[in-house]
């Protein structure tokens, strides 16, 4: 990345401002914004197939194929700390995500699934999908 410094004169000090930097950090929480907003969606075209502490597998919607294509499963892992794994089965419409129960909690998912019905819920899922994210 090129480095671009522009020294602004205050008083006696000077301070360099590094140009580039809060784009990276713009990208990073735009990338974030996206991947959340997409599981979201995801989940509200979800319904819970079958739930064991640690491992759950959700089944698709038809309408939900269009809200998957743009999240892969592996992104779940990728991003999100406390997802072990995740795979989709596009035949059978389910995804089954194994998860780490002291990190992410088994109730978690029956609200995510429900917060199609609450904008309230879907807010508080948001921020628990924040707190949950990694860069």
């Amino acid at each position: 990345m090129l480095n671009v410094h522009k020294e602004i004169p205050t008083g006696h000090l000077l301070f360099s401002i590094r140009k580039g930097a809060s784009n990276s950090n713009m990208a990073e929480k735009e990338k974030k914004d996206l991947i959340i907003d997409k599981l979201i969606e995801l989940a509200g075209q979800t319904s819970i197939a079958h739930h064991i502490p640690g491992r759950i597998r959700l089944k698709v919607s038809i309408s939900g194929l269009f809200a998957a294509r743009d999240l892969e499963a592996g992104d779940l892992v990728k991003y999100f700390s406390g997802i072990i794994e995740a795979r989709a089965n596009v035949a059978s419409r389910s995804i089954v995500i194994r998860y780490d129960t002291g990190i992410v909690a088994p109730d978690f998912w029956e609200r995510l699934v429900d917060c199609k019905e609450s904008p309230a819920l879907t807010n508080t899922i948001r921020e628990e999908l924040q707190m949950l994210f990694m860069p």
